[in-house]
C-alpha cells in the first residue's frame, strides 16, 4: 500500500491560495475582507503553521520575486497618487475568487485628472 502522504513521481502537487486562504479552521470569517486578521494581536494567518498564508508560498520554495512584486507595486501606487486625482465612476467591483490569479468581476471604470504638482 502506498503512502498517502508520498507523491509518486510524475505527479503534480498543487495549492490554491484561492481556497488555502478561506479555510475556516484558520480564519474567522474567511469570505470578508478584513485586513485586520493579520494585525498583531489577531494575526489569524499564523492559526495552521508558519505558511498557512500562501499566497507567496512558504518553505524552502518561496516565491524569490516577492519582495520585487511588493517594491513595484510600491512604486506604481507612488506614483498614481502623486501624480492623478483618483475617482471610481462605475459600483466597486466584485472579486472573482475562482480564477487562477484573484481579481475582480467585469469592468471598473476610474475617472482620472492629472495633479498640477509644485516643485520647490
Amino acid at each position: 500500500m502506498m503512502d498517502p502522504l508520498i507523491s509518486p513521481k510524475g505527479h503534480i502537487v498543487a495549492t490554491s491560495p484561492a481556497f488555502a486562504n478561506r479555510l475556516l479552521h484558520v480564519f474567522k470569517n474567511p469570505y470578508s475582507y478584513d485586513p485586520d486578521r493579520f494585525s498583531p494581536g489577531r494575526e489569524e494567518d499564523k492559526a495552521a503553521g508558519a505558511f498557512s498564508y500562501i499566497s507567496f508560498g512558504g518553505g524552502s520554495h518561496g516565491c524569490l520575486g516577492e519582495p520585487f512584486a511588493y517594491l513595484q507595486i510600491k512604486a506604481i501606487w507612488s506614483h498614481l497618487l502623486r501624480n492623478f486625482e483618483l475617482e471610481l465612476v462605475s459600483p466597486f467591483p466584485e472579486m472573482d475568487w475562482n480564477a487562477m490569479v484573484v481579481g475582480i468581476k467585469g469592468n471598473v471604470m476610474v475617472r482620472y485628472k492629472r495633479r498640477q504638482l509644485v516643485l520647490d
